[in-house]
């Protein structure tokens, strides 16, 4: 067999611009123009002139990250976190919090105005502490071959190396002062590669903790976890091929003002800031006006965290949710808060469910808080029930501008709209829109 050799191509020079920025959007970039062209530059602020390396460009926009400044804004400011310019975590600690709060809250509510003539009810952010708010963390763990040492924290911005953190400022107290004592606990381990990551939840009942191995813990490696998940009082889970295993503690839970008590495995979705989600729960409830003679169903459920508390104030509740087991946590919720007004089935909500039992019954109600990829799918068959009040939660702008102009194209329209500040120094954007009926 010949073997034909083929001449590599050369790698084009790193491509650099020169860019004055004039606005900044919701994800934290400066916005620039060049030439006709829009570029998104990480890392710059309105009022900066920048040089800046090309990551991508295409016909209509090019992405780049500014690695000079000819001119700085004076709103700028410094990260108070030593990891921030190498953490993938957050993008947006050089920008003063109110000004990613209003450049979040002026890109949704200029997309929302142009889909309607009537106008709407732009409501203030619902914001919450800046720092401190994060109830969930992930942290990966690599075995250092130069130090013979294991490492934990978070993966570098777009790569898979590791930076090591004792100390995250997003994260609540109670996780970050655990963080150093799981790195002296870790250094003891007889053997840390077998060690795949941690996951730890700060629930009203405590810390709950996942340790992910990919082989049998030695014997002397389990019970010095053992030792310290009683002495730090932590919910203990374990976690290999075969299944999650818990093996210290109670379920974890948390609990609404009014009482409501939610319990949740280890792995299950919950919202990681905990006062945000009380005030979004909270707000949605208001917003859709609820009594006694409501009949409502809330779409991509989980475990319950808008259902139940609707349901107290309503005369029925159901809430659908593709994932089974969800289903099954969400029935126990109920029952355990004793709350007998309310159904949970299981639905893929992307196949037609008009004919489905549930989707029999006469909702004048409707709640959904669909993933990222939004809604689309379903909007058709849930504009048939014929709702007089529907309340979109998003966690995407261009999901919800999508699914917010084909609800329009339905005969709802757009009353109101409001920002939750769910997760500063990053470029996600959580908003809550209620639609209703013309």
């Amino acid at each position: 067999m010949a073997l034909l050799y083929t001449p590599q191509k050369k790698l084009n020079k790193p491509q650099k611009i020169t860019a004055k920025i004039i606005e900044l959007d919701y994800q934290g970039l400066g916005v620039a123009k060049i030439n006709g062209k829009t570029w998104f530059i990480e890392n710059a602020l309105p009022q900066e002139k920048v040089e800046a390396l090309v990551t991508e460009e295409k016909r209509q926009y090019g992405r780049a990250v500014a690695k000079k400044w000819l001119e700085k804004s004076p709103n700028r400011v410094l990260p108070p976190c030593q990891y921030y310019e190498r953490c993938g975590g957050c993008q947006a600690q050089h920008i003063p919090i109110e000004m990613q709060r209003e450049a979040k809250q002026s890109a949704l509510f200029k997309r929302l105005a142009k889909l309607q003539q009537e106008s709407i009810d732009f409501q203030p952010m619902i914001c919450g502490e800046p720092w401190g708010y994060r109830r969930r963390v992930r942290l990966s763990l690599w075995f250092n071959p130069k130090t013979k040492q294991i490492e934990m924290g978070f993966r570098q911005k777009n790569s898979h190396d590791l930076i090591a953190v004792e100390h995250c400022d997003v994260l609540e107290p109670a996780i970050n002062n655990l963080l150093p004592k799981l790195t002296a606990l870790l250094a003891q381990y007889s053997a840390p590669k077998q060690l795949g990551h941690i996951e730890l939840v700060s629930a009203d009942n405590g810390i709950a903790m996942l340790l992910r191995y990919t082989k049998n813990l030695a014997k002397n490696d389990r019970t010095l976890l053992l030792n310290f998940a009683e002495q730090e009082n932590l919910m203990l889970f374990l976690q290999n091929d075969d299944g999650i295993e818990q093996i210290r503690g109670d379920l974890p839970y948390y609990q609404f003002a009014n009482g409501i008590k939610l319990n949740f495995d280890i792995r299950d979705f919950i919202q990681v800031n905990r006062f945000l989600n009380e005030k979004m729960v909270q707000t949605a409830l208001d917003w859709l006006d609820l009594n006694a003679q409501d009949r409502v169903l809330d779409l991509f459920c989980g475990m319950g965290n808008f259902t139940l508390p609707m349901a107290k104030r309503v005369k029925s509740a159901v809430g659908i949710e593709g994932v089974f087991e969800m289903v099954q946590k969400a029935t126990q919720n109920a029952e355990c808060n004793r709350i007998n007004n309310i159904e949970f089935f299981q639905a893929n909500l992307d196949q037609p469910f008009i004919n489905q039992p549930w989707a029999n019954q006469p909702f004048n109600k409707i709640l959904l808080d669909p993933p990222r990829s939004g809604a689309a799918f379903a909007l058709k068959a849930l504009c048939q029930l014929k709702a007089e009040k529907m309340l979109y939660v998003s966690c995407n702008p261009a999901t919800l501008v999508r699914d917010a102009e084909i609800l329009l194209g339905f005969g709802y329209k757009i009353e109101k709209s409001a920002v939750i500040d769910m997760f500063p120094h990053t470029g996600h954007l959580e908003s809550i829109t209620l639609f209703s009926t013309k």
